[in-house]
């Protein structure tokens, strides 16, 4: 009889929080997990969690590292430093689920149980590793259409039945290369975005930029590498 899956972890935000700022200083300036873990170790004893519960997440992101290349430009740069941030925020949130999985061992589930949660946790990284790789690719596409266009561009969207509202309104509209828009860039908006950067619109209303917060605290980013952006980028 399979045991089913535990409820994850519980952390309160100002731990979760912490610990996820941690990690990325620890993503940005570490190549092995054991070097991130010169960094974070401090904060797992703050916390009481083992340090097998970090090494294990630690080791399913950094087995996919992004690559330490040049950008294009500041819509790259930008995604780069968002890509880490979600990272961290993942390794963060599966140190909790797996400490969960490690109580429920020691509490006789077996030690199959901990396997199955670390494979889990692949399961859920390469999920996010297609999305940062989305989020890559229409950064690309935004500092492509930055050396054509110049920073202000336009948001072209696919409009037909299956347009999301998002990309429905943000049809029109401009945006600056360099400061993501509050919903993203074309391209990332979800899962099969078709929108395009392109020309500014003459005269069209901005869209807002995002804004990422971290306690006030910077973090360096890895900068991976982007090959030459395609018409049409956008899915």
């Amino acid at each position: 009889m399979t045991t089913p899956a535990p409820p994850a972890q519980q952390p309160a935000p100002q731990q979760q929080a912490t610990l996820a700022l941690a990690v990325a200083e620890a993503l940005s300036a570490a190549v092995t997990v054991a070097g991130a873990m010169t960094v974070i170790t401090p904060v797992l004893v703050q916390l009481g969690i083992k340090a097998k519960v970090a090494e294990a997440a630690l080791g399913i992101v950094m087995g996919h590292p992004p690559e330490a290349a040049g950008f294009y430009g500041p819509a790259t740069a930008n995604v780069a430093r968002i890509n880490l941030i979600r990272r961290a925020m993942f390794v963060a949130a599966s140190i909790f689920r797996l400490t969960g999985d490690d109580r429920l061992m020691e509490a006789g589930a077996g030690a199959g149980y901990w396997t199955r949660g670390v494979e889990r946790e692949r399961g859920f990284y390469g999920q996010q590793l297609v999305a940062g790789w989305n989020r890559e690719k229409a950064s690309a596409a935004v500092d492509s259409a930055s050396m054509d266009h110049g920073r202000l561009l336009g948001w072209y969207s696919k409009r037909d039945r299956k347009t999301s509202p998002e990309c429905r309104m943000a049809h029109g509209a401009n945006f600056y290369a360099d400061q993501m828009p509050s919903i993203g860039y074309p391209g990332m908006v979800h899962p099969n975005c078709r929108c395009e950067p392109g020309p500014p619109f003459p005269g069209a209303r901005i869209i807002g930029p995002a804004t990422v917060m971290a306690r006030g605290r910077s973090v360096s980013d890895h900068r991976p590498q982007h090959h030459p952006a395609r018409t049409g980028a956008g899915r």
